[in-house]
């Protein structure tokens, strides 16, 4: 399958200042997807890259501190560097969630960059700098980002909205309950379509959930909003994206092996039966219909458009696989 582990977003590189006791030259990333920021922390995606040489005869002690002011804690870094020794500093700066939820379209924040250097037992500032920073809110999906004239998929991303320890997600699968065989779900231990037939009718039947026809945007030069299932559930309307994210979440959490098929057009979500090995898929834009129709409806889907799922161009279809997702480090979306 297609994939796009790990990434580097894009990059702006300046000098910021040559001075006789310590030069640095700074690289720092953007346009930052909030929904994406603790997945780049899980895989080591810096915020800011400090180029440091100590120019000088004399070893040198180096303070590095980095923030986004008002939206973050401070990234410091202390090292010692020898005379002529060059050392690249990377620093993932710790977003405060409470404070990026707040931001509710694309905007800039500041972050403000500092090297300090030790003399005489005090530090004395070599290098500052505040920059302003383009940001995307935590509800928006970015499809791809250009580093250096190439461009960066970032589908797999998809799979931070999938949330399966959510409680708005625990809450469905109790309710699916009562529409179960024997009111169990087995999940992952048992045959997926009884259960995932369950939780079909839950959405349907308890939630009143309906179909939407809102904008989907897939390509290389756009970006998507995507609720949250806490928020389709509230709201009690999805699109074909939005209703992916939210049967991902309930089948993640049961253990099945979950998938995301992208299309340009639309989004399906799909899985693995652990009995027979086959892979299902559903089609959630028809909630109002019947399990078998948008089961049959999502297998229908599959079959035509394989290729363009599997072949070597994401844009004319991307198989998102959750689990493999998981073990890069793309984890969902903080939600509390």
């Amino acid at each position: 399958m297609k994939r796009a582990l790990p990434v580097l977003i894009a990059v702006i590189l300046m000098a910021c200042a040559q001075e006789e006791l310590v030069y640095v030259r700074v690289k720092y990333y953007e346009p930052i997807p909030l929904a994406f920021y603790n997945s780049f922390m899980r895989q080591g995606v810096p915020s800011v890259t400090f180029y440091l040489r100590n120019p000088g005869r004399n070893q040198i002690v180096v303070r590095i501190t980095s923030e986004y002011m008002g939206y973050s804690h401070k990234a410091v870094t202390t090292l010692t560097l020898n005379p002529g020794e060059m050392r690249v500093v990377n620093q993932t700066i710790p977003l405060i969630f409470s404070k990026a939820k707040n931001i509710s379209e694309e905007t800039e924040i500041p972050l403000h960059y500092k090297v300090d250097v030790l003399e005489n037992g005090k530090w004395v500032t070599e290098c500052e700098q505040t920059v302003m920073v383009k940001v995307y809110p935590m509800n928006v999906m970015v499809w791809a980002l250009r580093e250096d004239g190439r461009l960066i998929g970032l589908q797999d991303y998809i799979a931070v909205f999938v949330t399966p320890n959510s409680k708005c997600i625990k809450e469905l699968i109790a309710k699916a309950r009562k529409y179960a065989p024997h009111h169990y779900l087995p999940g992952a231990k048992g045959s997926s379509l009884p259960q995932v037939e369950a939780i079909f009718d839950a959405l349907r039947f308890d939630y009143n959930l309906s179909y939407v026809n809102s904008p989907y945007l897939y390509g290389s030069d756009l970006t998507q909003v995507v609720r949250l299932p806490s928020e389709s559930l509230k709201l009690g309307s999805i699109n074909c994206l939005d209703g992916s994210v939210l049967l991902a979440s309930a089948l993640e959490a049961l253990g099945f092996r979950t998938y995301i098929a992208i299309l340009p057009n639309h989004a399906l979500v799909a899985w693995v039966d652990p009995k027979n090995k086959t892979l299902y898929g559903l089609e959630t834009t028809m909630i109002n219909s019947s399990f078998t129709l948008a089961l049959n409806k999502g297998l229908e889907e599959l079959n035509k458009y394989w290729k363009n799922l599997t072949d070597d161009n994401p844009w004319n279809g991307y198989l998102v696989d959750i689990q493999a997702c998981r073990r890069a480090g793309i984890i969902p979306v903080p939600i509390n």
